[in-house]
């Protein structure tokens, strides 16, 4: 009877704490962290487009220079979005199972294109001119935002089933957030210091996502994504000079610039950066510039 009863027990501990004596994890559905994460992302973006917040104004002098910068409550809106969508990315990369049996650490270079959609959506959302198309953007960027957390969970470990397909999905998504910053930020016009930093910071991120897959040396996606940022922060204050430059040409040179960029840092991170490579980049740029110098906004701007 003792013996039965130790048996029991042992059982029952083996239950509830498993075989190592450890406490195992209750499972939990990554699609329904992806179900709620989503919707708290919609609600916090259309919190963001019915509520006004003051608008706080910086004051300081560069090169003894007075320089005033607003920030108005899309940029405190888009930061803060920025934060939960990290945390919501945490939440479900978290859950699989490389994570939770290899114990990988490291996992804030899933984090950037979720922060770089809920910067960019927001800042998008307020330039419409009708509640519809609000909702419209709204159902969009769910959308999204459920496409990047499901291929983010489905890349936590190459050579995976889904994975070359999960990246490609990625990297379309990244390069179209791009062009949409890039076009944004070049049609509203801003101050450099403003509209460069936000392009800065924002390419910084999209470069992370995708390098993250090209290297297991974190700390040099990181340095590699901080130049491609730095450089297309430079890029985007010297065409502000240019202000016969249209909106559309003005977009389409920063994302060849970032194509570029990353484009030579994916090369250069494998290992496979030769004569040949920079010569079919070289031809790539030239016939990327002529396309785009033959368009319909350089003619425009010839014109006048």
């Amino acid at each position: 009877m003792m013996r039965l009863e130790w048996l029991n027990l042992q059982s029952i501990r083996q239950r509830i704490f498993g075989r190592s004596g450890r406490a195992e994890r209750s499972y939990v559905d990554y699609r329904d962290r992806i179900s709620v994460g989503t919707w708290l992302l919609l609600f916090g973006i259309g919190l963001s487009l019915l509520i006004d917040l003051p608008t706080v104004t910086l004051n300081f002098r560069v090169f003894r220079s007075p320089l005033n910068i607003a920030l108005g409550d899309a940029i405190f809106a888009a930061l803060l979005l920025a934060v939960l969508a990290a945390a919501v990315t945490e939440s479900v990369v978290s859950l699989h199972p490389a994570m939770i049996y290899r114990r990988r650490r490291n996992t804030w270079v899933f984090w950037a294109l979720p922060m770089a959609l809920a910067i960019i959506t927001p800042l998008i959302l307020l330039q419409a001119e009708s509640r519809t198309q609000q909702v419209i953007g709204l159902g969009v960027a769910g959308a999204l935002f459920l496409t990047a957390f499901h291929f983010l969970y489905a890349t936590v470990e190459p050579g995976r089933s889904g994975y070359r397909r999960g990246r490609l999905i990625l990297d379309a998504l990244t390069y179209g957030s791009a062009l949409l910053l890039f076009l944004f930020v070049y049609q509203t016009r801003t101050r450099s210091v403003l509209s460069g930093s936000l392009t800065a910071f924002t390419a910084l991120l999209l470069a992370v996502e995708l390098l993250r897959t090209t290297t297991d040396r974190v700390s040099l996606t990181l340095v590699y994504s901080l130049v491609i940022g730095l450089i297309l922060g430079q890029a985007t204050w010297a065409l502000n000079y240019w202000k016969l430059l249209p909106d559309l040409t003005g977009g389409l040179l920063l994302l060849l610039i970032f194509y570029l960029l990353t484009g030579v840092a994916q090369q250069g991170l494998q290992g496979r950066l030769s004569r040949r490579v920079l010569v079919e980049f070289a031809f790539f740029t030239l016939v990327a510039l002529f396309l785009i110098a033959i368009g319909p906004g350089f003619r425009l701007s010839v014109q006048f």
